[in-house]
């Protein structure tokens, strides 16, 4: 499917030689242009002219600065100047990420993209793809975690709010064991409750005192605030009960400042004022600032007037408007919940988080991380995490990497009956696995990437990226409802990867042409995983190491050989090799040289550049295409797979290619074809229509309701 930012590219240039205009009368012009209903504006309409001097020969449209001479002219380098237009509505922007950014609040576009998708609906007798404008599933906010500045340099005592904190502490008598808490009443977006507890305690902060500050900080301390609803004893007790909570560690910041040790703290900006941990749980993201400065206003408000001036807390230097540019997010997860009957698609074996992090993973390069438990019930905790370099693969145009996930309560049997006992799929920034983390000011934008890979992990897994109530379970926080919002969803790129690989599984250069040293080698490989030096090979093998060169020559992209290391190109072709080999083997029992022979002469792979996959498939698979005139046509596969189960994949993966090819979906391959298949133990498979509809994907979402 096209990315359509690839539209992007149809942004309108902006030409620096048309950054100058005259100051020349154009009588005849303003005149046509009026005629048009075109208003010209001229220098009367500039506010930033009002001032300037008539004697200015030229004048730049971008910051409006008049120049007196050619030679100012010439020598202006304006700060201002756009490099492209958004094609829609003419807007000019700095650079391509900045009209990204602009197209999801662009009405021109988004008015543009309906019309669009009226029209392809009309086409397609309302049978199209999912569009990318519509109204989709609103996830819900779970864990965050920033690390957030507020800087009060420029402020008189700018550290006045933190000795005002140290003071209400001390008014109170608080130390390490005991917090002050106080009751909030105040509503906030997302929050349920009206009426919150706001706790104060402090903590030791390892911070060594100032040397050269008028403030005197004698004994620097960490000062937290929980915010939770106020029927609950504690912060923790509402955490064990799942509830709406945040919390916030500030401490103070001052230039060269140390800890107790001497050891310099990261202060990169050297600003003077707060760093302050945010912390919490199904809280929307963009409502911690407002909660942390009207809690930080309630504590001033318990002040009493022995606070001298200097030691009063001032909340403004907490205000949302206060957010310094270098603050960051280091973790931040949607979520939806889903009854458990519908989300096998998301966590089995073959299903799209395996896929995710089995089909995107090389081993050479980048990071991707795959974790399963069913431990304590089927799809219990999986997990698949992608680094940077992987996230763009799945969505084209996403910068940081994440963790996708499938997961229940710890103990889920003891819920049963009640909605926590459905999981949820969820998405979260992973922070640790890059430098560039977001910032505070990309928090919509990160936003969006979170919202855009699960709704895509919910498309890819059959699962209906609308509001559906007989699939989505709302719980004490989600609620299944939808808004209307522009997002990139693309066809599954898993199979289009998977094609890729497969390839390679197959292409061992011209059938027959493989040796003992090349089947031992992926043997090797596969058994003992890792990367191998190709003298390590040469000793486990029992050859020379020249030997090994040709055989890494031979097997070209099945193996990675880099650095002086050797491995195979990634798990999924590790796991194809046992299964294409083994399978040849117990059919002909002869040895492994023998068996990738006769495998690669039944496989006979085609790297034709005329070929689409759907006709590859056809080519490499089937025997036979008998036309029916009275219902779908009948596919022969020539190849026998070892099991139904094996038929049924093999089956599956046709209806990819063709639904790849025809940009229809899957299920509509059972309209089109009816498969025969013979298993190597003599059983033929040829299942009617309607148990073969009943096996492809998407079936439920289309015919059950």
């Amino acid at each position: 499917m096209t990315d359509e930012f690839d539209k992007l590219d149809q942004a309108t240039p902006v030409r620096d030689e048309d950054s100058l205009t005259s100051n020349v009368q154009q009588p005849e012009a303003d005149e046509l242009r009026e005629t048009a209903g075109i208003r010209h504006i001229d220098s009367s309409d500039q506010t930033t002219q009002s001032s300037q001097s008539p004697c200015f020969v030229a004048q730049c449209r971008h910051c409006q600065r008049g120049f007196p001479t050619t030679a100012q002219i010439e020598s202006h380098d304006c700060a201002e100047t756009p490099v492209a237009a958004c094609p829609y509505c003419g807007e000019h922007h700095s650079s391509k990420s900045d009209i990204e950014d602009h197209l999801y609040q662009c009405d021109e576009f988004r008015r543009a993209r309906v019309k669009e998708q009226h029209n392809v609906q009309s086409r397609s007798d309302g049978d199209s793809t999912s569009s990318q404008f519509g109204q989709y599933i609103e996830p819900w906010y779970h864990e965050l975690k920033a690390y957030v500045k507020y800087d009060c340099s420029s402020k008189p005592e700018p550290l006045r709010s933190y000795e005002g904190l140290r003071s209400l502490a001390g008014e109170y008598g608080l130390d390490q064991e005991d917090s002050l808490r106080l009751t909030l009443s105040k509503e906030f977006d997302g929050l349920s409750s009206e009426t919150l507890a706001v706790e104060f305690g402090l903590k030791s902060s390892g911070i060594a005192p100032p040397d050269d500050l008028s403030v005197d900080v004698a004994n620097p301390q960490e000062y937290q605030i929980y915010v939770y609803p106020q029927q609950y004893e504690s912060h923790s007790d509402a955490a064990s009960d799942g509830q709406q909570r945040a919390y916030f560690r500030l401490s103070p910041r001052w230039p060269g400042i140390t800890s107790d040790s001497g050891t310099e703290i990261s202060n990169p900006y050297d600003i003077t004022g707060f760093d302050v941990e945010y912390s919490g749980s199904n809280i929307p993201f963009s409502t911690y600032p407002e909660l942390l400065y009207s809690a930080v206003s309630k504590l001033q408000g318990h002040q009493t007037s022995r606070s001298t001036p200097s030691a009063q807390i001032r909340p403004k230097d907490v205000h949302p408007g206060n957010i310094h540019e270098s603050s960051n997010v280091t973790d931040a997860e949607l979520y939806v919940r889903v009854d458990h009957d519908r989300t096998q698609r998301v966590y089995a074996i073959d299903g799209t988080l395996h896929r995710l992090s089995l089909l995107l993973s090389d081993e050479r390069s980048g990071y991707a991380k795959s974790v399963r438990d069913d431990r304590e019930c089927p799809g219990h905790y999986h997990v698949a995490t992608l680094g940077t370099d992987r996230v763009s693969k799945m969505v084209p145009g996403h910068r940081w990497p994440r963790e996708h996930k499938h997961y229940h309560v710890k103990h889920p049997k003891a819920i049963e009956g009640g909605p926590l006992e459905h999981p949820k799929i969820s998405v979260s920034l992973q922070g640790s696995l890059t430098s560039d983390t977001p910032k505070w000011s990309e928090l919509d934008r990160l936003e969006r990437e979170l919202d855009e890979a699960l709704l895509n992990v919910l498309k890819w897994s059959d699962l209906p990226v609308r509001p559906d109530h007989q699939v989505y379970v709302p719980d004490d926080h989600f609620e299944v409802r939808g808004s209307r919002r522009y997002r990139k969803l693309i066809h599954d790129q898993l199979p289009r990867i998977k094609s890729i690989q497969e390839r390679e599984v197959k292409k061992l250069a011209v059938a027959g042409n493989a040796t003992q040293t090349d089947v031992s080698m992926l043997e090797t490989l596969v058994t003992n995983g890792g990367q191998q030096s190709p003298s390590s090979l040469a000793e486990q093998i029992g050859c020379a190491v020249s030997t090994v060169y040709s055989s890494i020559q031979r097997l070209g992209k099945l193996v990675s050989h880099e650095y002086g290391h050797v491995q195979l190109a990634s798990q999924y072709v590790g796991q194809q090799i046992v299964k294409h080999i083994e399978a040849v083997k117990q059919t002909i029992g002869t040895d492994l040289e023998s068996a990738v022979d006769d495998l690669l002469r039944a496989e006979k792979f085609t790297d034709s550049d005329q070929s689409d996959p759907w006709s590859l498939w056809l080519k490499n698979w089937v025997e036979d295409v008998r036309t029916n005139s009275d219902g779908p046509d009948e596919l022969v596969l020539g190849y026998e797979p070892a099991t139904r189960k094996d038929a049924r994949e093999l089956i599956r993966s046709g209806a990819g290619k063709w639904a790849q090819v025809t940009g229809q979906d899957w299920i509509d391959f059972a309209d089109q074809y009816l498969p025969i298949v013979s298993t190597q133990d003599g059983e033929v498979w040829s299942p009617s229509r309607q148990n073969f509809l009943r096996a492809m994907p998407g079936f439920e979402g289309r015919y059950v309701a």
